[in-house]
């Protein structure tokens, strides 16, 4: 009796563990085409609730493609599969996801206008919003269309909690370079459109975040296109309306700040900017920035506290400063995300970056140089992408710890690259090459504890390939770990998951497949 008893226990087991392995993998055959950018995860209240995926999934005729949006469970079973037929010239630019809803954004070039389609994620489509395209907007999408690649990140979408979705264009016409902010609404079929009240200066908007009432971009400007005089503004607009909530030059204070990120504060209606700041006369293209500047606003735009923190004094007791106010071997620093955890404290996740000669761009140089020619587009510079930082504030946004966490450097070629500021660069690398190395940050309900996940390619005699990695905190401590993620694929993305868990999706290009699977991180 005890050994069927047994058989009967061992049996179970072994049924579980494969219900359990083929409800952490699963593989999509006959993938006609795909980016790995129009794909994300379902989170609720902080917690993983499953993931989406958009693809080509059918050619019907020449004129005629089939479409598929795929809705998974937190352990990617499938949930929902919508297949749709659309003209082959319809184009999937970005897609994003807000808390309760998908958005797609595509281009229909037949009947010249953007489409926004939005998906509940039980697969049912919501709303449909359409946008006329006029000369200065198939101006933009044309370049984003022959830019992007598979490589390619979102950058003009973005969710607004639950609430709706925001976008931006930039429009060009002539000499005139402007832009458009669109906002659509979740519940209602409500939308609006901002207009700068400037169109005549060249302006160029980086959504920066958003708070309850008042989503946050910043805008560069300048009188003309060669101008190396070029102003930082802040711009908020009300979600309710699309009118202008407050717009300033972020030189007001006694410093030039240049804001990256917008964090909410926890039990407060006011809102969080940290960036570099800059001396009053500075040039943000050319001149090296002082430290890292912290405004604390409430949403009509009143700076309620200002701290900064300079690299040679404050940050230099944590981090080691060269003399051109980078930290030594790291770089500048962008900072993915802000996170404050529930006693106070605030983390900033960062990574570094730097110019470094480039042999390329400089042989180009000098043969169009000898051959009587030049290229503006041409950089003798190139992108290094260096390590991970995280820094720690109090609530007082006094810097109280510092911590680099190494990994293998990367390098980008860019076009231009001499001729952008610090802080400009590092839009590019993020949004046009996908070059930092940061995969996402994750939090629990109670903002008690967080992980930051990143990649690092690593050359060792015991391995050699792409990596993992987590940062974890808990308890006040910061541990780490790593997992080999070696791969055939033509193209990777990671994405979080449950707890204790990491989600791969790789895409095998030349077997048409996607394989999506969970990894056991610690």
């Amino acid at each position: 009796m005890k050994k069927q008893v047994i058989l009967a226990l061992l049996i179970a087991l072994s049924l579980l563990q494969q219900i359990s392995y083929g409800q952490s993998k699963l593989s999509i055959d006959n993938i006609k085409s795909v980016f790995l950018r129009n794909s994300g995860p379902i989170i609720a209240a902080e917690e993983i609730k499953g993931y989406f995926l958009f693809y080509q999934s059918d050619k019907i005729d020449k004129n005629t493609n089939e479409y598929t949006l795929q809705i998974m469970d937190e352990n990617v079973n499938k949930v929902k599969s919508i297949k749709f037929t659309d003209s082959k010239n319809i184009q999937l630019i970005e897609s994003s996801y807000n808390g309760s809803e998908i958005m797609f954004m595509f281009y229909d070039s037949d009947q010249k206008l953007l489409d926004y389609r939005t998906y509940g994620v039980d697969g049912k489509q919501k709303n449909s919003y359409q946008q006329p395209i006029d000369k200065k907007s198939r101006n933009y999408i044309d370049k984003v269309l022959q830019t992007n690649t598979e490589e390619t990140q979102n950058k003009s979408i973005y969710g607004i909690g639950d609430k709706g979705f925001v976008t931006y264009i930039p429009l060009r016409e002539g000499k005139q370079y402007t832009y458009e902010v669109h906002y659509y609404e979740s519940e209602k079929k409500k939308q609006w459109t901002y207009n700068p009240e400037d169109p005549e200066r060249m302006a160029s908007p980086q959504f920066l975040g958003y708070t309850d009432s008042v989503v946050v971009f910043q805008v560069m400007k300048k009188d003309r296109l060669l101008s190396n005089k070029m102003e930082a503004w802040l711009l908020g607009i009300y979600l309710h309306n699309g009118k202008k909530a407050f717009e300033f030059e972020t030189n007001i204070e006694k410093y030039n700040f240049f804001p990256m990120n917008v964090a909410s504060l926890r039990n407060t209606d006011n809102f969080m900017l940290m960036g570099p700041y800059f001396d009053k006369e500075d040039n943000v293209i050319k001149d090296k920035s002082k430290g890292l500047g912290v405004w604390v606003l409430n949403n009509q735009g009143k700076i309620t506290n200002a701290k900064y923190n300079s690299w040679e004094g404050d940050i230099s007791k944590h981090l080691k400063i060269d003399s051109r106010g980078r930290v030594d071997d790291l770089g500048y620093i962008y900072f993915h995300r802000i996170i404050q955890t529930n006693d106070g404290k605030i983390f900033a996740i960062g990574e570094g970056y730097k110019r470094v000669a480039s042999a390329l761009g400089i042989g180009l140089t000098v043969l169009q140089a000898a051959a009587g020619g030049y290229n503006s587009a041409n950089s003798t510079t190139k992108i290094k992408v260096t390590d991970m930082v995280m820094m720690q504030f109090d609530n007082k946004f006094d810097i109280t710890n510092a911590q680099i966490f190494d990994k293998n450097s990367n390098s980008i070629e860019m076009m231009s690259a001499d001729f952008y500021s610090a802080q400009l660069l590092a839009y590019q690398i993020k949004y046009v090459y996908n070059g930092f190395d940061y995969a996402f940050s994750q939090t629990d309900k109670a903002h008690s504890t967080f992980v930051v996940g990143y990649t690092d390619y690593v050359r060792s005699k015991d391995y050699k390939g792409l990596t993992f990695n987590s940062i974890s905190y808990y308890n006040n401590n910061l541990t780490t770990d790593k997992i080999n993620l070696k791969t055939s694929s033509s193209n990777m993305r990671i994405l979080p998951a449950k707890t204790g868990s990491v989600m791969l999706l790789e895409y095998f290009k030349k077997d048409k497949r996607i394989d999506m699977h969970l990894e056991k991180v610690n």
